[in-house]
């Protein structure tokens, strides 16, 4: 979904240097609110009980964007309801008005906004995010999420007037399959097979106590080839 937009965004194409300057402002928002997310996230902390339940929304969230994918082929009141039609609304409505505003930071709004749209990579860096174990480290693991992502971003932007419109005709008809993979992949983490990098299994969950009153949970998932296992 960033790509289409990315295209879209009204930069100034003056010369390359106020286009990057456009580029880093929108994808500032876009981190900005990756970031929040992930504070979000690092605050619900894990539990023996939000293990389960977190295995159990990953699978149902893998469908959900595999059904997304197909929703064109589905009846028309399920795919509906999978185009997130509430979220799209507020989402579009809020950057139409944006877009209206006479204001240097109205990229940078454009880019928040952005950073609200269902992704499929994004819910699974949010898993991670979860897993950090902590508010900063989890708003820390988001920035980077969005960081990694801005040299695509970054090219795509520069790259708009190169990308003729029968290469974008193809680039659309791949997108399901491109859904259906991260579909996939996120089903793959819900499903705890103990499958390096894919699908980690957590192998336990241990009560340390310290004292009487404080004892600390531990989540171990075997996250490599060896049999390190990383400690969460």
């Amino acid at each position: 979904m960033c790509g289409p937009i990315a295209i879209a965004i009204p930069l100034d194409r003056s010369n390359n240097w106020t286009i990057f300057k456009g580029i880093i402002q929108y994808n500032s928002g876009r981190i900005a609110t990756y970031s929040f997310l992930g504070l979000i996230m690092g605050s619900i902390g894990l539990s023996v009980e939000s293990i389960g339940w977190l295995q159990v929304l990953s699978v149902v969230a893998g469908v959900t964007i595999i059904l997304y994918a197909w929703r064109k082929l589905l009846p028309v009141g399920i795919s509906n309801t999978l185009n997130f039609s509430f979220l799209q609304s507020f989402i579009s409505r809020n950057m139409g008005k944006t877009l209206k505003k006479q204001s240097n930071y109205k990229l940078f709004l454009l880019g928040m906004l952005n950073g609200m749209l269902p992704c499929g990579m994004v819910f699974l860096a949010l898993i991670n995010a979860l897993l950090s174990g902590n508010n900063l480290d989890s708003a820390m693991a988001m920035a980077l999420f969005g960081t990694g992502t801005f040299p695509i971003m970054l090219f795509i932007s520069f790259a708009v007037h190169s990308i003729n419109p029968s290469l974008r005709l193809k680039f659309s008809r791949g997108v399901p399959y491109l859904l259906t993979i991260v579909g996939l992949l996120v089903v793959l983490r819900g499903l705890n097979l103990g499958i390096p990098y894919f699908s980690p299994k957590v192998d336990s969950l241990t009560t340390n106590i310290k004292n009487e009153k404080q004892h600390t949970i531990q989540a171990e998932m075997s996250c490599c080839h060896s049999k390190t296992a990383c400690k969460k």
